[in-house]
């Protein structure tokens, strides 16, 4: 989930560096960088251990300001349990309370911002260890304007994700779970769907 993403990866390999050029409409392209998450559910706790690759989609609005998406592609997670990640649920759509640990899944997931910054360095991904973190990307493209400024960091506003995770059989009662940002004005700003739970 989002919260998760905002962890710092570890043992990250480095690996080939794709930047695309700056098109006509100044939209560059990074990644991919492997990454490895801690995964909060909807708890608050430890649910999960995420593998996956991280990519960048950095649109320069012509402003001062920067669309930036962070999109996780070929995921995969382990649960670490004992509280699965739909536990605490807010809509009160099904879900369950316990996960053991061990049981594998796949998710993907995408988060978009903005960052307003006097900096953009379409080089500073150097290795994939420099921007296998959201953190870790926004400071080496944006500089320290990045961190600070991404809407994503300071709140709900101006942010929007959503992330799916499934898994097989294994003994689950539930297979799927869903943490999106809210769908308009009346909505709560962050919502969970569904569960991976046992029980």
């Amino acid at each position: 989930m989002r919260t998760a993403i905002l962890l710092a990866a570890i043992g990250a390999a480095l690996v080939a560096v794709s930047v695309g050029s700056a098109s006509p409409q100044g939209t560059a392209h990074f990644g991919p960088f492997p990454s490895t998450s801690v995964d909060n559910g909807s708890c608050g706790v430890p649910w999960a251990t995420d593998t996956f690759d991280r990519w960048f989609m950095v649109q320069d609005n012509e402003d001062g300001t920067f669309d930036v998406r962070e999109s996780m592609k070929r995921g995969e997670f382990e649960t670490t349990g004992p509280v699965s990640p739909g536990a605490c649920d807010n809509t009160g759509t099904p879900h369950g309370t316990v996960v053991p640990p061990g049981v594998h899944g796949t998710f993907n997931g995408y988060l978009r911002g903005t960052v307003t910054s006097s900096t953009f360095d379409p080089n500073g991904c150097s290795t994939a260890a420099t921007c296998s973190t959201l953190q870790g990307f926004l400071l080496a493209v944006f500089g320290p304007e990045g961190p600070a400024t991404f809407t994503c960091n300071l709140g709900y506003a101006g942010c929007s994700f959503n992330f799916d995770y499934a898994a097989g059989d294994q003994g689950l009662r539930y297979h799927h779970w869903q943490d999106s940002s809210g769908d308009g004005p009346n909505q709560p700003p962050e919502t969970f769907r569904g569960d991976i739970a046992t029980t």
